[in-house]
């Protein structure tokens, strides 16, 4: 398809940013010229996102736009909107081709054949198996990302993940070591683990590997590649993922743990599994087993029902896990959730407030730990070159971002000594 233009933008999770970097792969692969989404092109894909009723409305807004900019192209809305609701799409004018999570792999076909044959066509089918996309590239093939589940069967109150992405689905092991290899070989230095319900990998069938199996297996097929888990649900952080992470040096020992509310009351109200004191312990025995872990953690406020109370209850838990990063979300009703009808909604200058709140002190705790850190020790993956002349850029283990006298380029793997602190960054030392 040389000379047609394809352009791709994304909302929602990283996992959906990852599946983009993947289509765009395929069109790469089969002749299409990519160009920026701003741009004119004969095709607009929109990797939608149905996770809120905003994310919904600005998947439209983007369908709409990418037509208003080129009314004869191709318009494709991809993704978690149309496997959840393809009939709020087909009431679209302006989309041309609604694909389902279900037929993301095909897409490429998809739309050679909708330019063949202009015409509204939805392909939206239940999802089973493990459609397989390309490895996304991050970082100028230094770090990876390997999806290796998909699906959530948790059905937490605010939540429409369950249909949009279907029932519990985990790449086979043997399928994840042969990945890693590969992208071993081909000289990547970071695999990143990703999934819907990562912690939930394997559960679809009795007696297979979960895991931490997949985390051990993997760490040791691809040494010294470093091997990052991109997310673990709390409940599911269990002593043998545990073990697994301490058993392997080249697994980094960053966490990033889903707490979405630190009171007992909000979080039984969105159907959560855990109480604050089980996520308290959680951390506390991750801090007594490893050297200055780094925690991360998604939070909604404003939840139904939500006092100024049960807001602070989550204030308090935070300080004292002490995350370094905090990804704040206001709560969006979604059509279809339990929680869309509770009494108690909460009015969204109240929210908004609470989310200026925590953000504030999520800037505070990343500077907390950035001091924690003098003085120790860490392994930088050099990815560009730092503002600070001289120096390279990189992340750490434990995620930080670390600024390193360094002349080599990008793609090494060194050890440092950290000096200082930058922002919300670090200075270092190399020790080569």
């Amino acid at each position: 398809m040389k000379g047609i233009k394809v352009a791709f933008t994304t909302l929602g999770c990283k996992v959906n940013q990852d599946e983009t970097a993947g289509m765009q792969l395929l069109f790469e692969a089969a002749g299409f010229d990519i160009v920026d989404f701003n741009d004119l092109a004969d095709v607009y894909i929109v990797n939608t996102c149905t996770v809120t009723h905003l994310g919904s409305r600005k998947s439209r807004q983007m369908l709409r736009q990418a037509k208003r900019r080129n009314r004869e192209a191709l318009v494709v809305a991809a993704g978690c909107y149309p496997q959840a609701a393809p009939e709020e799409l087909a009431a679209l004018k302006e989309v041309d081709l609604i694909v389902g999570n279900s037929h993301k792999p095909d897409l490429v076909g998809l739309v050679q054949a909708g330019l063949a044959n202009k015409g509204r066509r939805v392909v939206v089918d239940p999802l089973t198996g493990f459609p397989q996309l390309p490895v996304s590239v991050l970082s100028e093939r230094n770090r990876a990302t390997l999806k290796i589940q998909d699906g959530c069967q948790r059905y937490c109150t605010y939540c429409i993940i369950p249909k949009a992405r279907g029932a519990l689905r985990s790449m086979p092991l043997a399928d994840v070591l042969e990945k890693g290899r590969e992208l071993a070989a081909a000289g990547f230095k970071e695999i990143v683990l990703t999934g819907i319900n990562l912690t939930s990998y394997g559960k679809e069938r009795e007696g297979g590997a979960d895991l931490a199996a997949v985390v051990d297996a993997l760490a040791q097929a691809v040494s010294p590649v470093r091997i990052r888990i991109s997310s673990v649900e709390p409940t599911d952080f269990g002593a043998g993922l545990m073990e697994a992470v301490a058993a392997n040096a080249n697994v980094c020992k960053d966490f990033h743990v889903p707490l979405q509310s630190g009171s007992d009351g909000v979080l039984r109200r969105m159907g959560r599994k855990y109480s604050a004191a089980e996520f308290m312990a959680l951390t506390d025995s991750l801090k007594e087993r490893f050297d200055r872990p780094s925690f991360s953690t998604d939070i909604i406020v404003g939840f139904p029902g939500e006092t100024a109370a049960e807001f602070q209850e989550t204030l308090d838990l935070v300080r004292k896990v002490g995350f370094c990063r905090l990804h704040v979300f206001r709560y969006s009703p979604r059509a279809g959730t339990p929680a869309a009808s509770f009494p108690g909604q909460v009015a969204p200058e109240i929210a908004a407030r609470r989310s200026q709140q925590l953000i504030k002190l999520g800037h505070t705790l990343a500077q907390d730990f950035a001091r924690e850190l003098l003085g120790s020790q860490e392994e930088v993956l050099m990815e560009e070159a730092s503002p600070r002349p001289g120096e390279w850029v990189g992340y750490g283990q434990r995620y930080m971002r670390i600024h390193c006298p360094w002349n080599s380029g990008p793609g090494s793997l060194v050890k440092v000594e950290i000096t200082g602190v930058y922002g919300l960054e670090l200075l270092a030392r190399p020790l080569v």
